[in-house]
């Protein structure tokens, strides 16, 4: 069989479908029409001589197949960075991406001030943050759609790492200044289940009785302005709490402690610009969760 260079234009037609899981938004994001997307991504199908998308009514998904390549333009897209950074007039600059997502009590509150040295010493380098990802963060890794992700367990899919970086550990929370709605549980959407597993895992007598009063306040911050409203109570990570805030720890309730994990894709070639955020990141977080299980 003959060899032919695989088109840049195919693989970056593949990339955007699988990190935009369908063929709709990847093509409205490249600027193209459905059918040349569709054709770019047939082709290079057809060089490799294997399946690398399977198209269902909810979306695309990658093959074993799918994953190899995908790995492959992205360890492509780190080497391309390096190059044109090592070509710059300092051999030290950096350029190009990075993207994270993960839980709203780090991303961005704590990742974004430890890389902030680091940005402003390299304008090249842009930093995206995804506070709501469809599908999850361990879905938008294998996708391709981010580089970096923070979440509460292990990925236990193969190809990605998982590193330990401490644990959070949660509190019930209350207003200082109004004692009203203390049945009502303030959390950042439906989906969040972090106030249950709280309560689960209290003694019998402190738990509600009857369906949760739940309000969703969207973020960290509107959560903690609700406490502090008297909106209702909240289950929070000690470390996110003001030190002198309007807001105080029920000490009724037993501390509920959770693993925080780092996830990315295991390549043979990740970049320095990657290398040197993941290392930043991990250490930042690593310090913050010990100073925050120290917080009394």
């Amino acid at each position: 069989m003959s060899v032919f260079p695989l088109s840049q234009d195919q693989l970056r037609a593949f990339a955007a479908v699988a990190g935009a899981g369908s063929f709709t938004r990847a093509a409205a994001a490249l600027h193209l029409s459905q059918p040349a997307l569709s054709r770019r991504v047939s082709g290079l199908e057809e060089t490799l001589e294997a399946t690398l998308l399977v198209r269902g009514r909810t979306g695309v998904a990658l093959t074993e197949a799918g994953r190899r390549v995908l790995a492959f333009a992205e360890e492509q897209r780190a080497m391309e960075e390096d190059l044109l950074g090592a070509l710059r007039p300092s051999p030290a600059a950096y350029r190009g991406s990075v993207r994270i997502a993960g839980l709203s009590s780090l991303v961005p509150g704590v990742v974004l001030p430890a890389l902030a040295p680091f940005l402003r010493e390299h304008p090249d380098v842009q930093v995206e943050i995804h506070r709501d990802i469809e599908g999850g963060v361990i879905d938008a890794l294998s996708r391709g759609r981010i580089d970096l992700g923070l979440t509460q367990g292990p990925s236990q899919r193969p190809g990605f790492a998982d590193v330990h970086l401490g644990e959070e550990e949660y509190v019930m929370v209350e207003s200082r200044a109004h004692a009203g709605r203390r049945d009502v549980f303030l959390d950042v959407s439906a989906v969040d289940d972090t106030t249950e597993e709280f309560l689960a895992a209290q003694p019998s007598r402190r738990r509600p009785r009857g369906p949760l009063a739940r309000s969703f306040l969207h973020d960290e911050a509107g959560i903690l302005l609700g406490v502090e409203l008297g909106l209702g109570r909240a289950v929070k990570p000690r470390h996110t709490l003001p030190r002198r805030g309007a807001v105080r720890i029920d000490t009724g309730f037993v501390p509920l402690r959770k693993p925080v994990f780092l996830h990315y894709r295991r390549q043979r070639y990740h970049g320095r610009l990657q290398d040197v955020v993941r290392m930043r990141v991990e250490a930042a977080v690593r310090e913050h969760l010990a100073a925050g299980l120290g917080k009394r």
